[in-house]
């Protein structure tokens, strides 16, 4: 009998030493999880910051290439804007125009590539970038003569692309915002007619339209949409530009919608 005791006591023992030693190797399995979360949370941040302070030295040198005196102000959409396109195509043949929204950070070259992937992660130099650059729907015209000319680019944290567009469609540039489009030719101006965030979508990226009574039906459904009124009319004649980013958690899209209200050939 006192055998059987002593025999149990030891399966207690045993018993507990194995739970002790399951314990540790789960804390240590944990620690080792930690750590390597932690390790690729740094690893993110570091290649983000990389990735800003990349991004910006690129958008600097070519403000500092390009970016040359108007002739006049630029609120007389008849002057010449400030941008030596030549030098701006020798750096990025893909080059379609120049954005520019005043007020806002949102100021640069316009590319356009043969699908609407290549600069979702390049830079104007296509290498690669997280952050991207702005560019033209691969359907669109790249005279900005279609009905709904479409632009994308990222909403970056820090500022940068289209990031402004959030404070835009939150009301912070009021109810009165204009577009500026640059090519080499002409000076355009827009001006807002809707802005608003939707779940992912085709229908506001439409570029064709069967009949003008398809387009004003489209068009109705942009301005019924906006969660802004800025009191602009819109109609089958004009032409559209369309801006498109994501939230800032990348579920949902912020869309901009402007008229074209201006366009000059350069003088």
């Amino acid at each position: 009998m006192s055998e059987n005791i002593e025999e149990v006591k030891k399966e207690k023992k045993n018993s507990g030493k194995v739970g002790r030693i399951i314990k540790n190797i789960i804390a240590y399995l944990i620690l080792i999880v930690c750590l390597f979360a932690l390790s690729y949370s740094g690893y993110v941040l570091f290649n983000y910051l990389k990735t800003n302070k990349a991004s910006n030295d690129t958008i600097k040198n070519i403000n500092n290439t390009v970016k040359v005196e108007p002739n006049s102000d630029l609120e007389n959409i008849g002057a010449t804007f400030g941008i030596d396109f030549e030098k701006l195509e020798s750096m990025n043949s893909d080059v379609v125009g120049w954005i520019t929204i005043k007020g806002t950070a949102i100021d640069y070259a316009i590319l356009q590539s043969y699908d609407n992937d290549f600069y979702l992660r390049r830079s104007i130099d296509k290498n690669y970038s997280w952050f991207g650059w702005p560019f033209m729907d691969y359907r669109n015209s790249g005279d900005f003569t279609d009905r709904n000319t479409i632009i994308y680019g990222h909403n970056i944290k820090t500022g940068l692309m289209f990031a402004d567009l959030q404070d835009l469609q939150a009301g912070k540039y009021g109810d009165s915002v204009d577009i500026y489009i640059y090519t080499k030719d002409k000076n355009r101006v827009y001006k807002v007619f809707s802005t608003y965030i939707v779940d992912p979508e085709s229908y506001y990226l439409t570029t064709n339209f069967a009949d003008d009574e398809a387009y004003n039906n489209f068009l109705n459904t942009l301005k019924e949409r906006s969660t802004i009124n800025f009191n602009v009319a819109v109609g089958a004649p004009d032409r559209i530009l369309t801006l498109s980013t994501c939230t800032s958690d990348s579920t949902r899209r912020i869309v901009v919608h402007a008229k074209l209200y201006l366009e000059e050939d350069k003088k």
